[in-house]
């Protein structure tokens, strides 16, 4: 009986060590999404993605391709004019963009 137990422990323990690794994804992260933008160009916008929002006591702030910005910063040769909370209004001086947090395709 022992023979077997020590069997059957041995085989899943070379199971376990010789047994393809599987990459772990965390479930929660949140997936990147592209803002629209009004002027319908994404490759121009630089790849900008606008990933969450949050409200805090002084006002609004953003993540945006990882980094967090408020009102008033600068991203790349963008400032960041306007946050509110459904998208983020970013200006060059000759140009103004939009991005938002969801796409309003309406599927029929």
């Amino acid at each position: 009986m022992k023979s077997i137990s020590f069997v059957v422990f041995s085989l899943v323990m070379i199971g376990g060590v010789f047994s393809p690794v599987t990459a772990e994804v965390d479930p929660t992260k949140p997936a990147l999404f592209k803002g629209v933008s009004t002027s319908e160009s994404s490759a121009e916008d630089g790849e900008l993605a606008l990933q969450s929002i949050f409200k805090r006591s002084s006002g609004y702030s953003a993540i945006i391709s990882g980094k967090s910005y408020r009102e008033g910063d600068t991203l790349n040769e963008y400032t960041v004019s306007k946050i509110n909370s459904k998208n983020v209004v970013i200006t060059d001086g000759r140009q103004q963009k939009i991005l938002r947090m969801y796409a309003y395709e309406i599927k029929k």
